[in-house]
């Protein structure tokens, strides 16, 4: 599979073409809730796809176990604009005022199943048939 994200106000920087090969099932959702942070400052944020369609909107978000070069791991991405961090915590910067509370990524990157919730977890673990 091929990703990329475009440049846009939720994550200016984009995200160039990246080839990653699926190894497992996909799971698919509204939203993901997912742990940041280490220690005392761990806290579970909601993810959502994010879309530039109609000035920017959220979209479902996907996760799966994947490869790149010789690195294996959990994929969650989203949208053509990526992904959204909500976080009513973290203040917008002006350039972002139009979007939701939070932080916009290309992707994110899983190395611990156990980061992912349970019914995800299961989801993309399984073995595909055949």
């Amino acid at each position: 599979m091929e990703l990329y994200v475009k440049s846009t106000s939720n994550y200016p920087a984009g995200f160039p073409l990246t080839h990653f090969k699926r190894l497992g099932p996909t799971w698919e959702g509204q939203e993901i809730v997912l742990p940041f942070g280490e220690g005392p400052v761990r806290r579970h944020h909601p993810v959502v796809g994010w879309t530039d369609l109609f000035m920017g909107r959220p979209c479902s978000v996907k996760v799966a176990r994947v490869l790149v070069g010789k690195v294996e791991g959990f994929l969650v991405w989203g949208g053509n604009s990526g992904l959204r961090i909500l976080c009513d915590r973290r203040k917008t910067e002006e350039w972002e005022a139009h979007l939701p509370t939070g932080r916009g990524m290309p992707i994110i990157w899983i190395d611990a199943p156990a980061d992912l919730p349970e019914e995800v977890r299961e989801a993309v673990t399984r073995r595909r048939n055949g």
